[in-house]
């Protein structure tokens, strides 16, 4: 008995001493220190501490690698809860481990404090006031998400406005671009190759752009820069349009350049808005996105052929289905209606007409002692006088309005809410 409860204890003391560890391990959490760089997945956001969710993090990695392309500097975002004692030596360690280029930028937020750094090149394009609208624009976001987007977006700004970086003769980005991350997988690829195809096959850029945050820039505004400084158009005029979705406040904005600004009328604009907003409002993206493609196809097409854009008074006529379903439901009503009539008339056969209307009154029963005319009413019409009115930008003949961007270049466009 002894020597069973010796041999018992032995190989228990043995478990225990091999599990130790493991417990040990699997209880020790992963912590940012001054001595090291944190290690994820994202290349521009870190946070360790997993307070943003992925999907955000994927819209923050995707405009931080967007700035990177257009303005080849590096703009690094960082989360921890904690606060740090020396935060400027975490933000110069991301920057010389992280950094692909020379010019880079970091906002750092350490428990309650937010902090921004620049280093290399960015220190020549960005001054010390710049860096601190940014940072303080960024800090007055309700979230994080909002914040790290708005920051990039403000870096984007400032050194696009300068006139420092060139705009490139090839496109940066591609005709889909999904920062709020409305359609992917398969129909993410296959609307890329639908505005691909109708871009290249007319010689004009057809784009969809999707953002959460514009960054407090205005529809117009942030449709117009992205078109502007990302390469976008083909020919000297650049020729092309773009439609944008902004998320945070519902609101989709076209944007036309070059030759889209006469494709693209007012009018034209209206009929489309109100075939592919309906989608977007049902939730549809990717159904509203092929919609607009579609519709930008039948719109170049027919300018190509006739040489005349679509416009008030000569816009497509609605689909022939449409005009049947119409005179389905006509005809229906009409014999509806006829047998209800037919039916009714049919229980009135024990009516005769009457030459007079004596075989409606009792003799000797009516008599009329006094006769007068009353006036019961009057019929008054009235017509406006006319009023002169302002046309404004464009002319009841239609045509297409326009403006200038930040930049300098000529835009049409239209927009509204979904």
């Amino acid at each position: 008995m002894t020597k069973r409860l010796t041999a018992f204890l032995t190989v228990w003391f043995l478990l225990l001493t091999v599990a130790a560890p493991v417990f040990a391990e699997g209880e020790q959490s992963v912590t940012v220190t001054e001595e090291e760089t944190p290690t994820v997945a994202y290349h521009y956001i870190i946070d360790d501490d997993g307070i943003i969710s992925d999907e955000n993090k994927a819209n923050i990695e995707s405009a931080a690698a967007a700035l990177y392309q257009r303005c080849g500097v590096d703009a690094f975002c960082y989360l921890i809860e904690k606060e740090l004692e020396k935060p400027g030596s975490i933000a110069n360690k991301i920057y010389k481990k992280r950094a692909d280029t020379d010019a880079a930028v970091v906002l750092l937020y350490e428990g309650n404090t937010v902090h921004i750094y620049s280093y290399g090149r960015a220190r020549e394009l960005l001054t010390n006031e710049e860096c601190s609208d940014i940072m303080h624009n960024a800090n007055a976001q309700e979230t994080y998400t909002r914040a790290f987007l708005n920051y990039i977006d403000g870096v984007s700004d400032v050194l696009m406005k300068k006139g420092t970086l060139p705009i490139p003769s090839e496109r940066l980005l591609p005709r889909f671009v999904d920062y709020a991350g409305l359609v992917s997988g398969d129909d993410a690829s296959a609307l890329l190759e639908t505005l691909n195809t109708i871009s290249e096959a007319h010689q004009m850029d057809v784009v969809v752009v999707t953002q959460y945050s514009l960054g407090g820039k205005t529809p117009m505004e942030y449709a117009d820069d992205f078109y502007d400084y990302n390469g976008y158009g083909f020919g000297e005029n650049r020729d092309g349009i773009l439609l944008l979705l902004g998320m945070e406040d519902r609101d989709w904005r076209i944007t036309t350049t070059g030759k889209g600004i006469t494709v693209f009328t007012d009018a034209g604009q209206e009929y489309m808005s109100d075939r592919f907003v309906s989608y977007l409002s049902d939730g549809n993206y990717y159904g509203g996105f092929n919609c607009f493609a579609e519709l930008c196809d039948e719109f170049m097409t027919h300018y190509e052929e006739t040489d005349k854009a679509y416009d008030t008074g000569d816009l497509p006529k609605e689909p022939f289905g449409w005009f049947m379903a119409i005179l389905g439901c006509g005809v229906g009503g009409l014999l509806v209606g006829l047998i209800t009539v037919t039916v009714m008339k049919s229980d009135l056969k024990s009516v005769r007409p009457q030459a007079a209307a004596g075989a409606y009154t009792k003799p000797g029963s009516l008599k009329i002692s006094l006769k007068n005319d009353v006036y019961l009413y009057n019929t008054v019409s009235r017509t406006a006088k006319p009023q002169d009115t302002d046309s404004g930008s464009h002319s009841s003949g239609g045509g297409s309005s326009s403006h200038s961007s930040s930049s300098g270049s000529s835009h049409g466009g239209s927009g509204g809410h979904f």
